[in-house]
């Protein structure tokens, strides 16, 4: 999924806490991205009908929104491949969080996160495109 705009990679940041979510989006904007944010349900929803995303990184824990039901909002919203996903949390999860995150081998960052740790993270979710080649089938 190419991200819009000036060719930057774009990314979608979904947490209810406004200062987590300035912070995450201060520190990508200083990496060079290309980003969104939301707060909630409708927010997400919204944006996800106007704009493709290389990476989501999403609040496992919102009170109208948890990870589970987030990524399944996200695979029936995009128009294409579903984008990369990390989640964040402040506090250790349920079994049940533990589960969908082994199934679905997202990565998770505990908060707060530096900026630099999260930068870092974005780069080892989306690879450079200049040094990936396509597959030819």
């Amino acid at each position: 999924m190419s991200a819009e705009g000036n060719g930057r990679r774009r990314i979608l940041v979904v947490d209810g806490d406004p200062r987590e979510r300035g912070q995450a989006v201060d520190a990508l904007n200083q990496g060079g991205y290309q980003v969104d944010s939301a707060a909630t349900k409708a927010e997400v929803i919204s944006l996800l009908a106007r704009h493709d995303y290389d990476l989501v990184l999403s609040d496992l824990k919102m009170p109208d929104l948890n990870g589970p039901a987030f990524y399944q909002m996200l695979k029936e919203s995009t128009r294409g491949a579903i984008p990369r996903v990390i989640f964040s949390i402040h506090k250790g999860y349920t079994p049940e969080y533990a589960n969908f995150l082994m199934r679905l081998a997202a990565p998770v960052l505990m908060k707060p996160v530096p900026a630099a740790d999260l930068r870092q993270a974005v780069e080892r979710a989306l690879p450079d495109p200049r040094t990936t080649s396509s597959l030819v089938s």
